[in-house]
């Protein structure tokens, strides 16, 4: 799969996945989520062979595609239990049969301030003669709040972990 289908297919689950938090029932559904976001400069990674910059040197290639999830609310906060997915494609200089990568989780209060961010890592290991593999990841990030205050304004922001040469390949890339 090259980058522009991969990235129509990030795009098309990421809208999907919008739509997937939710209370658990109908009692809490004036409690509502909190906004999940995939980030999109940080929605994917692109991994070289150190010191490499063409296609002959890609060791692989990832997107955090979708999510899904719910909020369970308690007396002392507001657990959000996210499924996050991610996709990979293998690239001709990886060694090995797994790639590795690093997202973040990062909780952010109504105003944007950040409460808290925290880092995951995350293997995909690519089936011999497969050149695309996938992961889902658990989270269960937790909101501090008192009884009966709703997180629906608070964010949840999700993306991967990238060096500032990764970031600005991201940002150079032509978006199709």
């Amino acid at each position: 799969m090259g980058r522009p289908a991969l990235l129509a297919a990030g795009a098309v689950l990421v809208l999907s996945g919008c739509s997937g938090l939710g209370p658990k029932d109908s009692a809490d559904a004036a409690l509502a989520c909190p906004k999940v976001n995939i980030v999109r400069d940080l929605q994917e990674v692109t991994v070289f062979r150190p010191g490499g910059k063409d296609l002959t040197d890609l060791e692989s290639r990832a997107a955090l595609v979708d999510f899904t999830g719910n909020c369970d609310y308690t007396s002392d906060g507001v657990t959000v239990n996210v499924n996050v997915y991610l996709v990979a494609e293998r690239g001709p200089a990886l060694q090995g049969t797994t790639a590795k990568y690093q997202y973040f989780v990062a909780l952010a209060q109504p105003d944007d301030t950040l409460v808290s961010k925290a880092y995951f890592d995350t293997d995909v290991t690519f089936v011999p003669g497969q050149p695309r593999a996938g992961t889902r990841e658990e989270l269960a990030p937790k909101i501090p709040l008192p009884k009966d205050a709703n997180a629906k304004d608070w964010k949840i922001y999700l993306g991967f972990q990238l060096t500032p040469e990764q970031l600005n390949f991201n940002r150079t890339q032509v978006k199709k």
